[in-house]
């Protein structure tokens, strides 16, 4: 009886703390929003303009060293700001959150824009969170392309790093100290307390998108980052990309706590691949000889004031370096006999642990040296060391020959001309990409100054220090491929691989981090309108609980008569169409897919999109309008649109996007104003993900062929090997079946967007035919499936479709 008296007294006592805390908590509540009422009126700039310091892009002068005073400052330095407001109140209520990710900040956008048409827009507390890439407001971060460089200068410049510190003099080498101060980058000046702190009350007090937040930073001149991590605290709803919620690391460093909160994750198709991408990366050989010759140019500059620790924390980095760059510069066994008449196999997958055993480095503990690398903060000190040797004058500029340090002076002349020859590689790949035709659409004066906008040279030893964070994973949850040779593989659509060796971490097991989610939230719920098939997700990310799993599955918003879909076997002629690789370029199969787009152009009214299964089968297609005459014809009817290449790398992937977002524009404009357009788009590109083709703009969605990738693929092969291991045979061919499909699905799902809309859906292959494909389509299409023996029953039945929608336009109208 005393036991039960003393667990209720105890019970009692915290119910009563709880009850404080939550008296507290909404007692802030109602003076934030008592204050919004007077915030509304100093949204007018102060006046005061805050002093301009030193240019981030000179970050990183000639005292960016390691020596044993400096790390004890940056150890005491790297204890975020956060953790110790968390320690002065460790108490504190919590309202249950709801997390809400989706892959692109536009969808995010898109779902903050309902938010506020429903009944609870004006009392939910609603925060928009992104990383300081998308965020940041500052004038020299803005120009900075690299999320990891940006982040650490944020950081410094949050912490105000004016410290005096110690440094050498001009060739590194006398042992005389003398304090200065560090040339640094200075206190953000839109990190104040108070402003940060308005702009967080604002954000909970109205709902902001991330546009939104970014604006009401820059007239407030508060940095909406960190006023959206404090926001967070007290959001109900937080919006966030895939990225913060499903890296662990950032995670953290943001401040997210899912402990106890409801997890909704949106376009849930691309869960699995995108959390393998998170955690895969990819060093090539010319960024390990890079890193190696800037760290041992930093070494030999500064040598002398290393203590012993550092020295050697050094020398084992310069060690696994050469190790790895050996791996990708041995020549591979050559075949035997027997197999010469092969094709030899210009890729190795190795287990992290035979990696390190075959670069006899498995006794180095790598742990210990990435921890070294980010107390010491080793990458910004490299990042600059490497700036500053870009800077210096030559030697012809009236600059007398070093007396001495010829190691060093060779070593600083190899760097420059490994920098030089790098920014050649980028120049001469840029100017390819700027040959490339874009129809109808002229590239802007705007957009020409962005691309020769000046670009910040970064260091290779973030990407190795993030391949040495792989190394440490579970040796069973990936694989490395290994790429060691200079010839180019063989690719076809987006599979593609870089001419140039390199590393690359492959991650076969998302669920390992995925865990943490799982374990953390009272609920996850995993939706999406193109998932199926489901079966993966279950299997892959959820096998150690199937009891939490319950599956849900809801029609369409649309009515059933509002899309109509046909499975198209036969071209007008008659003949089979069957786009597989072996086939789909053959002139007949050419000549059959121009005929099908000239014939539907002529009874689709107004925009007509087709997914094509690559970007060099969309060049071919094209010719083959133009050689046949029937691109002429079309355009008569409609005008012609292509989407451009964008999953070119080095650097011209932004200007791609701009070209795709111009064409999107001129799309519609023309749509909306003339008489039609069918844009030729690709599978897996930019846009068959993520964008509205609502209304007119997409009356008709076309998929020519199944877009099934390269099976030949090494990560492919090893996938499809690691899951029928794991998850019993025939599991490797789902889930290659199942990554086409996913692609297939998300096409469709372009085209009826909303409880009004309507449009055909023609899927180009007789495979669609085939029982086990339809089974994978979604199934609001499926039951409405029609398989049409002739190509006649296809055009009269669309002619028929079109008809009876403008009927019942206008007597609604």
């Amino acid at each position: 009886m005393y036991s039960k008296t003393s667990e209720q007294k105890q019970e009692l006592l915290e119910l009563k703390e709880i009850k404080k805390l939550l008296d507290e908590y909404e007692e802030k509540l109602k003076v934030i929003k008592e204050k919004q009422k007077s915030l509304k009126q100093k949204k007018v700039a102060n006046g005061q303009k805050s002093k301009k310091g030193t240019s981030i892009l000179e970050t990183g002068g000639k005292e960016d060293i390691l020596d044993e005073q400096n790390v004890v400052l940056e150890e005491i330095d790297n204890n975020d700001e956060d953790e110790e407001i968390e320690s002065e109140k460790p108490m504190k209520y919590r309202d249950v959150q709801i997390f809400f990710c989706s892959r692109t900040h536009t969808q995010l956008a898109q779902v903050v824009k309902e938010i506020k048409r429903t009944v609870y827009g004006e009392r939910v507390r609603c925060v928009s969170m992104a990383s300081r890439q998308q965020l940041c407001i500052h004038k020299d971060l803005r120009k900075i392309t690299n999320t990891a460089l940006i982040n650490e200068l944020c950081l410094d410049m949050a912490k105000n790093t004016n410290s005096k510190v110690t440094s050498c003099d001009g060739d590194g080498c006398a042992k005389k100290k003398s304090r200065v101060n560090m040339k640094s980058v200075g206190k953000c000046p839109h990190k104040t307390q108070s402003l940060v702190q308005e702009l967080s009350e604002l954000s909970l007090a109205e709902i902001l998108d991330i546009e939104d937040l970014v604006s009401e930073g820059e007239q407030l001149e508060a940095c909406p980052y960190y006023s959206a991590r404090m926001a967070t605290q007290m959001g109900q709803i937080v919006m966030l990309p895939y990225q913060l919620l499903l890296h662990k690391k950032s995670r953290e460093l943001a401040g997210i706590d899912l402990r106890g909160s409801i997890v909704i994750i949106d376009e849930a198709h691309n869960l699995l691949d995108c959390i393998s991408d998170i955690y895969s990366c990819e060093i090539t050989l010319g960024q390990l000889q890079s890193v190696q010759h800037q760290i041992v140019a930093y070494k030999m500059k500064y040598a002398s004031r290393f203590n012993s620790a550092n020295l050697l924390s050094i020398n084992r980095l310069i060690f696994v370096i050469k190790r790895l760059v050996k791996l990708l510069t041995t020549p591979a066994t050559q075949p035997t006999v027997a197999e010469s008449n092969e094709k030899p196999n210009k890729f190795r997958m190795l287990c992290t642990y035979e990696l390190m055993s075959e670069g006899d480095f498995f006794n180095i503990d790598l742990y210990e040296l990435l921890k070294f690398c980010e107390r010491t903060r080793f990458a910004q000190k490299l990042q600059g060391f490497a700036k500053t040797l870009t800077m210096e004058p030559k030697p012809s500029e009236n600059q007398p020959p070093p007396a001495s340090g010829g190691k060093s002076a060779a070593a600083v002349g190899l760097l420059k001309r490994l920098q030089q020859n790098h920014e050649e590689k980028l120049s001469k790949s840029n100017k390819q990409k700027k040959q490339e035709v874009v129809e109808d659409v002229k590239v802007s004066p705007n957009t020409e100054e962005k691309k020769q906008a000046p670009t910040m040279i970064i260091s290779s030893l973030r990407p190795l220090l993030t391949f040495l964070e792989a190394l440490c994973e579970k040796a069973e949850d990936g694989r490395i491929l290994v790429n060691a040779t200079d010839e180019m593989s063989t690719n076809t659509g987006s599979n593609k691989y870089d001419s140039q060796p390199s590393l690359k971490y492959i991650l076969l097991r998302p669920e390992s981090h995925f865990q943490d989610v799982v374990k953390e939230a009272r609920a996850i719920i995993v939706a999406g309108g193109t998932m199926q098939p489901t079966n993966e997700l279950t299997e892959q990310l959820f096998s150690s609980c199937p009891e939490r799993v319950k599956l849900r599955f809801y029609d369409h918003v649309v009515p059933e008569d509002a899309v109509l879909p046909f499975v198209v076997t036969k071209g007008p002629s008659g003949r089979n169409l069957c786009f597989n690789f072996s086939q789909r370029s053959s002139t007949v199969m050419l000549n059959e897919l121009c005929s099908v787009l000239e014939n539907l152009c002529n009874v689709v009214p107004a925009g007509l999109v087709c997914f094509l299964p690559s970007y060099d089968y969309l060049n071919s297609v094209y010719e083959q309008l133009q050689k046949s005459g029937i691109l002429q014809r079309i355009s008569n009817k409609k005008r012609v649109f292509r989407e451009p290449r964008s999953d070119a790398g080095g650097g011209g992937g932004s200007s791609a996007e701009q070209n795709v977002d111009q064409i999107l524009a001129e799309y519609s404009r023309v749509i909306k104003h003339q008489q039609g357009a069918l844009l030729l788009s690709v599978v897996g590109g930019k846009l068959s993900e993520g964008l509205n083709f609502a209304d007119d703009l997409g009356r008709g969605v076309i998929v020519v062929g199944l877009p099934y990738p390269y099976v030949n693929s090494p990560e492919i092969q090893e996938r499809m090997s690691y899951l029928d291991k794991t998850l019993g045979p025939g599991s490797g061919a789902e889930y290659y079946e199942n990554l086409c499909m996913k692609a297939v699905n998300q096409c469709i799902g372009r085209s009826v967007r909303h409880i009004r809309d309507y449009a055909c859906v023609y899927l180009l292959d007789e495979r669609y035919a085939r029982e086990n494909i339809q089974r994978k389509l979604p199934q609001w299409i499926s039951r409405h499936l029609q398989v049409a023996a002739t190509y006649g029953k296809v055009q009269g039945g669309t002619v028929k479709f079109f008809k009876q929608k403008k009927l019942k336009t206008d007597e609604s109208g």
